[in-house]
């Protein structure tokens, strides 16, 4: 299909872009891709049935439950979004979201630690109930650090490095979406043919073994949840 072109010159075509549904994208999407999005659907519904056993610990007014909680639920909407955003053309913004995604997991497993955590202060190391500073919102525990938090305390918190690894190489994929740079000038680009340059959504078939990696990645993400939630039900057991 021939994208529809966007005068920026007109008011009343910005305003209707804004409130566009980008129907034409999703079903290019939906035509192209509708295993691989199908996949992603599978592996939510079966992670998301773990949840109700997380979120049942913090019931009896847990506060350290409801944090972990909390942030696993937030890690569900930022991959659901993702995906929205990514089927919508918005590579870019979808990715950014994933960044937030895979923090989130960080934030969790820390929130959920039955004991005091090591975290940097400046050039030493404190020990800290991380659900607390995360409510006071402490700056010692801002979610940008949560890797390296979580890396530091991996032993304690029986994290494998290799998984801790693995969420750094991620995150270090999604910080390129955060922040102005090539892979945002080519998502506004058709890579098959030369001209057309997109704003607010697009669909490219030359960009289809990109598209397949996203949702690969948000796949796998959601496939290490059920395993995620199992341990911070185990954690935050160990702590009551």
């Amino acid at each position: 299909m021939t994208p529809p072109k966007l005068d920026l010159t007109n008011p009343g075509a910005v305003v209707a872009e804004i409130f566009d549904n980008d129907e034409w994208i999703k079903d290019e999407f939906a035509k192209n891709l509708s295993a691989e999005i199908l996949r992603f659907g599978e592996a939510m519904a079966e992670s998301f049935r773990r949840f109700p056993a997380l979120d049942k610990m913090s019931a009896g007014g847990d506060e350290q439950a409801a944090f972990a909680a909390g942030f696993v639920f937030g890690v569900f909407d930022d991959l659901v979004v993702s995906m929205k955003l990514l089927v919508a053309g918005k590579m870019v913004a979808s990715g950014n979201l994933m960044r937030q995604a895979i923090e989130g997991v960080a934030v969790a497993i820390l929130c959920a630690a039955p004991e005091p955590v090591s975290v940097r202060r400046r050039k030493s190391l404190v020990r800290v109930k991380y659900w607390e500073r995360v409510k006071s919102l402490d700056p010692t525990v801002n979610a940008h650090l949560s890797l390296d938090q979580l890396d530091l305390n991996c032993d304690m918190l029986h994290v494998s490095r290799v998984a801790i690894g693995k969420l750094r190489s991620a995150r270090k994929h999604y910080h390129l979406f955060s922040h102005p740079g090539v892979i945002g000038m080519a998502s506004r680009m058709d890579m098959g043919e030369p001209g057309p340059i997109f704003i607010g959504g697009s669909f490219d078939k030359s960009k289809l073994p990109a598209y397949k990696a996203e949702i690969a990645e948000r796949t796998g993400l959601c496939q290490i949840l059920p395993s995620l939630i199992d341990g911070l039900i185990a954690r935050l057991a160990k702590g009551a």
